[in-house]
């Protein structure tokens, strides 16, 4: 028993599942995308279309609508577009944590065939939903960064920390994902309380306002959520060309790090019943 737990819970250990199993991940990383477009006339073509899409209602909604304005950032004199760039960017992050829970919630209880094979790999299964979110988001990224090239005429240096700032997005969302993925095996109704739940998340993360924007006496909410750090940190690296906060996101790592290996534990302490209630 004892080894057992010290295999859950060394953080080297789901690294060597995804290494061991890096083929299968793919197979099912691949299929996750391709079922979301299956039987689309545009096929494809939506992975470019619908962040175009987002930015462009979201731009006219918040800036030409309620006509919102961000602040001066040095190198943008158009404030509309930036708005709608931080906005855009905020979305971006959130989209990975969202897209996570809601498609992890089901990785399992929808594969009752996968539950009754014997070597199969569960945890992989939210894994590559996790993955999916990552490289769908990856051409929200692109998107961005060619309004950048278009608005300022260059890219900041800074984009190049992207990968970094990706990191602890990634972590809180595995971890999230393989909570949610057994919860959602032994309470069916968790997964009508996910889309909730990140709904709530959302206008507690500060997306299409700053933190600066919220009154004094309510500011320590946004600090209490994780993605916060995460949002300025990568708003601050892609549009405003600013080094992120380092003490912060090694805070993040650390932290989302810790979270994630104890659902991955939560996880493969619960999977051994999935069969039982499926």
């Amino acid at each position: 028993m004892e080894d057992s737990w010290s295999k859950l819970l060394n953080p080297l250990t789901p690294i060597r599942v995804i290494c061991d199993n890096w083929f299968f991940l793919k197979q099912f990383t691949v299929r996750n995308i391709q079922n979301r477009f299956k039987g689309c006339f545009l096929g494809g073509l939506w992975l470019l279309a619908y962040p175009l899409m987002m930015l462009a209602i979201y731009t006219f909604v918040f800036c030409v609508v309620f006509r919102s304005k961000w602040g001066d950032v040095p190198g943008y004199t158009d404030s509309k577009l930036l708005f709608a760039m931080m906005l855009f960017c905020g979305m971006a992050v959130f989209n990975i944590f969202s897209d996570s829970l809601g498609s992890g919630v089901s990785a399992i209880a929808s594969r009752p065939n996968f539950v009754k094979k014997i070597n199969t790999p569960l945890e992989l299964l939210p894994v590559s939903m996790v993955f999916s979110a990552v490289l769908l988001t990856l051409l929200w990224f692109a998107v961005l960064l060619i309004v950048i090239l278009i608005s300022r005429h260059s890219i900041p240096l800074t984009a190049l920390l992207l990968p970094l700032m990706l990191i602890p997005v990634i972590l809180v969302s595995l971890g999230g994902a393989w909570l949610v993925a057994s919860l959602g095996v032994y309470i069916r109704d968790f997964a009508q309380a996910v889309p909730i739940f990140t709904q709530v998340l959302f206008f507690l993360t500060p997306i299409f306002y700053s933190s600066d924007m919220i009154p004094p006496d309510f500011r320590f909410i946004p600090l209490l959520n994780p993605l916060t750090g995460m949002v300025e940190n990568m708003r601050a690296i892609l549009i405003q060309g600013q080094s992120p906060d380092w003490t912060g996101w090694g805070l993040q790592v650390v932290g989302t790090l810790v979270f994630s290996q104890l659902c991955y534990v939560w996880f493969m302490k619960t999977k051994k019943g999935f069969a039982d209630v499926m």
